[in-house]
C-alpha cells in the first residue's frame, strides 16, 4: 500500500513500534467498547502484545528469524499476533487442559505440579502404548495441534518394530516433557473428509449465539418508541389546545396547566430512570418538553420566538403524521411498535444455539430445516420470547455459518468470502490427498489429522529470504515421510483439487490476488501433483530486504512466455524478451537482517523492478519498497501467468473470462467510491484497486482479438454510468487502458501529454487518485 517514506534502520529491538501501536489499540478497546466480551477479549490482546514488547525492548527475542527463542525449536507451535510476532507462549504447552486434568486424576503416580512430564512418560509405557494404537486403530483421537501427533507417531512406529526410529524421535521431543503435550485427547470417530468443508464448526457457532450481546441501540430504539414517543403526542395534544387563528399558546383551556405540569413530571421521572444520549438532549423532542416545562410553570414567560418554536414543532408533527390519535397518526405508531415488537435477537440467539446442541461440537451442518424453524411454545417460555416468531435474518446468518458444503456452495451462500477463508477449509481435503501417499490407513489418518492442525499455525515475521516452517521439518512427520509414496492416482487427485480450488478462487473473488495462505495449500497440491509451479507470496513493504529469490525469477520467465505480445505487456511496458532471458541470483552469504544483502547487485529481477518503479534498491522506506514490489508483481503477474498456461486455466475459464474483467471493473468503481475517513484506509484501498485493475488487464489479456474488443467497450459503458465526479478523478487511467488497447505505448512513471497514465497503487507522493486535500505523510 502506498505510504510515506519513514526511514527506519533495523534495531535489537525490531518490531517495538508495530507492538506498541497494537498496544495501544488494544487499550483503547478495553477502555472504550461497551460489550463487556470485546473489552475481555482486549484485554487478553493487551497481555500478548505486553510479552512482545518485553522481548522486542529487551532483546530476548530475535524477530525476523525462523526461531526467534533461543531456546526454543522451530517446529514448535508458538503464539503468533498480527504481524508475525511471537509472544514466547508454545500453544501446546501452558495450563493443563480439561482432558489432562481428568486423565491425571485416573492414573496412579501423577504428582501434583508435575502433570504434563508424568503424562508424556506415562504414554510411553506398555499401558500408555497400548492406549495410543487402540485410539490409532479406532481413530478415536482429536490433533488440535502438531505436537500432538509425535506421540501417537512413535507408537505406530513402536507397533511396526522400528525401535531405533522411535527412539530417535522420543530423544529429540523428551527434552520438553516437562512443558508441552506431545498426546492427543480422545474424541468420536472422525469421518473421512470429502468433498463438502465447513468454514466453522456447530460447536463454534454455537458458541457465538449463546454470547449473543443484548444491542443498545435497539433497546433505545423500543425505549423510544414505548415511553418517549407516547409522552411526545401527549405534548404536541396539549400544545394544539392552545390554538387559534394558526397560532399555540393564545388559548387556556381550564385544567391546561395542570395538565401540562403533570405531563412535565412524568418526561422528567422518564429522564431520570432512562438517561439519553447528549446528542438526543438537543432535538425537537428534548426542545419541546421544555417549552411545555417553561409554559406550564408561566405561559406569560414565553419569548415571541419560543412561542414561533412551538408553532414550527407542532405544525411540522402534524403535517409529517397527522394529529394525535388521527387515523395516519394512529397506523404510524402501530408501524412503528410492530419495528421494535420482536424479541431480541441476542434470547433467539440463545435459543438456536441451544438447538444445535444436538450437533456433532467438530462438524458442519448441510441440512438446516430442522434449526430453522419458527420459535417453538417451549422455548418462548424457556427464554421469554414469542411463540411462533420467525428466526431474524442476522440470526440465520449467524446460523449458517456452520454450514458444510463443496466450496461452490459455501460460496454462493455467503460463507466463503474471501481467498483467506478459501486457505482455511482447503487444508481438509489437501490432507486427505497428500494422506493417500501412505499405505497403511492408521497411518494416512495420523498424517491428515497432522496437515490439518499444522496448517493452523500463525506464520511468523521473517527477514533475509528465510522460509517459514514447514510440515516435514517437524520431527515426528520427517521420520515417517519416507512410508509416504504417492502413485498416480494420487497425482491426479492432487492436480485435479489444484485445478478445482484455483479456479473457485479465481471466479469467486477475480478482484484479488491469491493469499499467501492460499499458496501454501496450491503449493502443497502442486508438490503432490509433481507440477513445478514457482507460486510467489506477496511481501510486506516494511520487511522488504531488497531481493529476490529465484523462484520469483522463474515466475517472471514463465510470465514474460504468457503476456508476450499481449495487452498486459503492452500496457505495463514489459520488454517480454529481456525479462525471459532474466539471469538467476546467485548464491550469497547470508548476513545479518539489517545489513542489506540487495546492495550487492546480484539480484537482476530487484534492479529491473527498481529501474521500472523508478526507486533506488538499499532503503528501508515501505513506499519505496513498495513501489518496488508492485512492479515485482507486475513481471510475474502474482501467480496468474501460472495459473492460466502452466495449470490450463485459460482453456478453463475461457468463457468466463469477458465476466471476470467486468467484476473486477465493477469492484474498482465500488471501493473507489465509497467514503472513507481514514487516510491509511484510502491508501490501502489505491493499493487494492490497482491490483484489481491489474488483474482485469491480465484477464482481457487471454482474450483473443475480437472478444477483448467486446469486453473494453463492456468496462467502457460501465465507466460512463459512474457518476461524474468519479469519471473525472478516474479518467487517466481509462485513458490509458484506452490507448494501450490501441498499441500505443505508454509512459510508466508520468502522465501522458493527453493526460493518461499507468495505474499503479504505490507512491512516494500524494497519489494521483487521492483528493487534493488528502496528505501522503
Amino acid at each position: 500500500m502506498p505510504r510515506p517514506n519513514e526511514g527506519i534502520d533495523r534495531p535489537e529491538g525490531l518490531g517495538s513500534g508495530y507492538a506498541a501501536l497494537q498496544l495501544s489499540k488494544a487499550l483503547t478497546t478495553a477502555e472504550g467498547a461497551s460489550d463487556p466480551s470485546v473489552r475481555a477479549r482486549a484485554r487478553e490482546r493487551i497481555s500478548r502484545w505486553l510479552q512482545v514488547v518485553s522481548h522486542a525492548l529487551e532483546g530476548s527475542a530475535t524477530y525476523g528469524s525462523r526461531v526467534p527463542f533461543a531456546d526454543v525449536p522451530p517446529w514448535v507451535t508458538l503464539e503468533v499476533m498480527t504481524g508475525g510476532f511471537a509472544t514466547g507462549r508454545m500453544l501446546a504447552g501452558g495450563e493443563l487442559t480439561c482432558f489432562e486434568r481428568e486423565l491425571a486424576a485416573s492414573l496412579k503416580g501423577i504428582r501434583a505440579g508435575q502433570e504434563r512430564l508424568d503424562l508424556n512418560t506415562w504414554h510411553l509405557t506398555d499401558e500408555g502404548i497400548e492406549a495410543l494404537q487402540q485410539r490409532l486403530q479406532q481413530g478415536t483421537y482429536r490433533i488440535d495441534l502438531p505436537e500432538e501427533a509425535a506421540l501417537p507417531v512413535v507408537a505406530w512406529l513402536l507397533g511396526r518394530q522400528r525401535f531405533e526410529e522411535a527412539r530417535s524421535l522420543v530423544g529429540t521431543i523428551a527434552p520438553f516433557f516437562d512443558r508441552l503435550r506431545f498426546f492427543p485427547s480422545p474424541a468420536p470417530e472422525r469421518p473421512a473428509a470429502a468433498a463438502q468443508v465447513n468454514v466453522f464448526s456447530a460447536g463454534d457457532v454455537t458458541r457465538r449465539l449463546a454470547h449473543l450481546a443484548a444491542q443498545p441501540r435497539l433497546a433505545r430504539q423500543k425505549q423510544a418508541i414505548e415511553i418517549r414517543l407516547p409522552l411526545y403526542d401527549e405534548a404536541i395534544a396539549l400544545f394544539l389546545q392552545t390554538y387559534s387563528d394558526g397560532w399555540p399558546c393564545r388559548l387556556r383551556p381550564q385544567g391546561w396547566s395542570t395538565s401540562a405540569h403533570e405531563l412535565s413530571l412524568r418526561t422528567e421521572a422518564v429522564q431520570r430512570d432512562c438517561p439519553i444520549s447528549r446528542s438526543a438532549r438537543k432535538n425537537r423532542k428534548a426542545e419541546l418538553f421544555e417549552l411545555l416545562r417553561l409554559s406550564a410553570a408561566d405561559p406569560s414567560a414565553l419569548t415571541q420566538r419560543q412561542i414561533g418554536r412551538i408553532r414550527r414543532i407542532v405544525d411540522d408533527f402534524v403535517l409529517k403524521h397527522g394529529q394525535p390519535g388521527s387515523e395516519r397518526h394512529r397506523e404510524h405508531r402501530e408501524r412503528q411498535r410492530g419495528n421494535v415488537a420482536a424479541p431480541a435477537h441476542h434470547r433467539i440467539g440463545q435459543a438456536v444455539a441451544a438447538r444445535l446442541a444436538a450437533y456433532p461440537v467438530d462438524e458442519g451442518i448441510a441440512d438446516f430445516t430442522a434449526l430453522s424453524v419458527p420459535i417453538t411454545a417451549e422455548e418462548a417460555d424457556t427464554f421469554a420470547l414469542a411463540g411462533g416468531a420467525e428466526l431474524p435474518p442476522a440470526i440465520r446468518r449467524r446460523l449458517e455459518r456452520c454450514r458444510r458444503g463443496s466450496m461452490t456452495e459455501l460460496i454462493e451462500h455467503g460463507v466463503i468470502t474471501s481467498g483467506d477463508t478459501i486457505a482455511k477449509v482447503l487444508p481438509a481435503s489437501t490432507a486427505e490427498i497428500r494422506g493417500t501417499g501412505f499405505a497403511d490407513p492408521v497411518l494416512r489418518r495420523l498424517y491428515a489429522a497432522s496437515y490439518r492442525a499444522f496448517r493452523q499455525r500463525r506464520s511468523l515475521l521473517l527477514l533475509d529470504l528465510q522460509g517459514q516452517v514447514r510440515l516435514h521439518e517437524l520431527p515426528w512427520i520427517s521420520v515417517i515421510e519416507g512410508d509416504r509414496k504417492p502413485d498416480a492416482g494420487t497425482m491426479e487427485a492432487a492436480h485435479q483439487a489444484l485445478t478445482d480450488a484455483s479456479a473457485v478462487a479465481v471466479t469467486a473473488f477475480p478482484y484479488a490476488i491469491l493469499p499467501n495462505k492460499l499458496l501454501q495449500e496450491l503449493r502443497a497440491l502442486a508438490s503432490s501433483a509433481q507440477q513445478d509451479l514457482p507460486f510467489v507470496d506477496e511481501i510486506a513493504a516494511d520487511i522488504f530486504m531488497g531481493e529476490f529469490t529465484n523462484t520469483f525469477v522463474e515466475a517472471a520467465r514463465r510470465a514474460a512466455r504468457t503476456v508476450s505480445g499481449t495487452l498486459y505487456a503492452g500496457y505495463y511496458g514489459i520488454d517480454t524478451d529481456a525479462l525471459e532471458a532474466l539471469p538467476d541470483k546467485p548464491e550469497v552469504p547470508r548476513t545479518r537482517s539489517w545489513q542489506r544483502r540487495g546492495q550487492h547487485g546480484h539480484d537482476a529481477l530487484a534492479t529491473l523492478a527498481a529501474r521500472r518503479a523508478g526507486v533506488s534498491l538499499g532503503t528501508w522506506h515501505p513506499a519505496t519498497n513498495g513501489m518496488l514490489l508492485e512492479q515485482a508483481q507486475i513481471l510475474t503477474t502474482h501467480n496468474l501467468a501460472l495459473l492460466f498456461d502452466g495449470l490450463g486455466l485459460k482453456s478453463a475459464l475461457r468463457a468466463d473470462l469477458h465476466r471476470l474483467a467486468l467484476r473486477c471493473f465493477e469492484w474498482i468503481c465500488a471501493r473507489q467510491q465509497m467514503r472513507i475517513a481514514d487516510w491509511h484506509a484510502r491508501l490501502i484501498m489505491v493499493k487494492n484497486t490497482a491490483y484489481a485493475w491489474r488483474q482485469m488487464i491480465f484477464y482481457l489479456s487471454m482474450l483473443d482479438a475480437a472478444r477483448r474488443d467486446g469486453a473494453l467497450e463492456a468496462v467502457d459503458a460501465l465507466f460512463r454510468k459512474q457518476p461524474a465526479g468519479f469519471q473525472g478523478r478516474f479518467m487517466p487511467a481509462m485513458q490509458g487502458l484506452r490507448l494501450a488497447a490501441q498499441g500505443q505505448r505508454l509512459p510508466q512513471h508520468e502522465p501522458g501529454s493527453d493526460g493518461a497514465r499507468v495505474f499503479c497503487g504505490w507512491s512516494i507522493e500524494r497519489h494521483w487518485l487521492l483528493p487534493r486535500d488528502q496528505a501522503h505523510a
